[in-house]
């Protein structure tokens, strides 16, 4: 697994490396941020492979330059929604008008990437590329309004912003092999998404800091459970949402709430049941067992 990394990892560094139109300071920054990325691993690049592999019987290098741009496209997403959330303290978020710049050229040299391998159904990766990158932007956007506030509204949110990527990688990768798709691909691919944000949601809620969804005034699954609870830690947070100065948060009651009065259980519920939705739907597909161990490991 570290050396399909490694694969992706390279494949990045000379496409970045080989780009004529962008300028030095451009790609300095450009390779400063893949170096940041590297650290976290090449998921959405290992979705696409893996399910490559899975549908050829013949394994065409370009799949790496393919994987290589997918995160290109995931990491200038990153880099926006850490601008947009100003939660972060990765390097882009210190120059953010230089760093947008960096994301928007990612977002080209990704598209134009994949128009330049040698794959016969190329254009209609491209085409997967640009309806999910749409479906997630518009998640994106609902958001950052920060309207979803109940369960149903704020599940079909994340899987237009999470899921759509998560399908997206496995998509581009199933039909680069085949020239089509498969509903069953589609459905554990959203799910793997899904699952992904709530543990995240999970985590967010874990540290007292920047990035604590509900000091940020955030909803999420285990925010929304809390909020519709009838007991005084309740109701100290509404307030608090609605920004009643005098309202003071005590952080230890609230964090205990969190833990032990229910909402980080009924998230990690909610996860469980997309967890099996996908394992169930995962048994359908002929994926190899390294790849539906990539996949089996993404969905815990």
């Amino acid at each position: 697994m570290e050396e399909l990394d490694d694969q992706i990892n390279e494949s990045l560094d000379i496409l970045i490396e080989n780009e004529a139109l962008i300028g030095h300071e451009l790609r300095s920054m450009l390779k400063s941020f893949k170096e940041e990325k590297k650290a976290v691993g090449y998921s959405f690049g290992k979705l696409c492979y893996w399910h490559y592999e899975a549908f050829t019987d013949c394994l065409n290098e370009d799949i790496y330059k393919v994987a290589a741009a997918i995160e290109l496209l995931i990491l200038s997403f990153d880099i926006i929604d850490d601008l947009q959330d100003n939660d972060s303290d990765y390097s882009w978020t210190k120059t953010p008008e230089l760093s947008l710049n960096v994301a928007l050229a990612m977002l080209v040299m990704a598209s134009r990437t994949i128009r330049e391998t040698s794959f016969e159904h190329k254009s209609t990766a491209i085409q997967i590329l640009e309806d999910y990158a749409l479906q997630s932007i518009n998640g994106q956007q609902l958001d950052l309004l920060n309207t979803c506030r109940d369960e149903q509204s704020y599940l079909q949110m994340i899987e237009k912003k999470s899921g759509s990527l998560t399908t997206m990688g496995c998509l581009i990768g199933e039909v680069l092999a085949k020239g089509e798709i498969s509903s069953e691909v589609e459905e554990y691919g959203r799910y793997i998404g899904i699952i992904q944000q709530i543990k995240n949601d999970i985590q967010s809620l874990k540290t007292w800091g920047p990035k604590n969804d509900l000091l940020n005034k955030r909803y999420s699954l285990p925010i929304i459970y809390l909020l519709a609870q009838k007991n005084d830690v309740s109701k100290f947070v509404i307030n608090y949402y609605n920004d009643d100065i005098d309202v003071f948060l005590d952080n230890n009651a609230t964090e205990n709430e969190l833990t032990n009065g229910g909402a980080i259980r009924y998230a990690i519920t909610i996860k469980n049941v997309y967890k099996f939705k996908a394992l169930n739907t995962l048994e359908n597909v002929s994926v190899n067992e390294v790849g539906k161990d990539y996949l089996k490991k993404l969905m815990k």
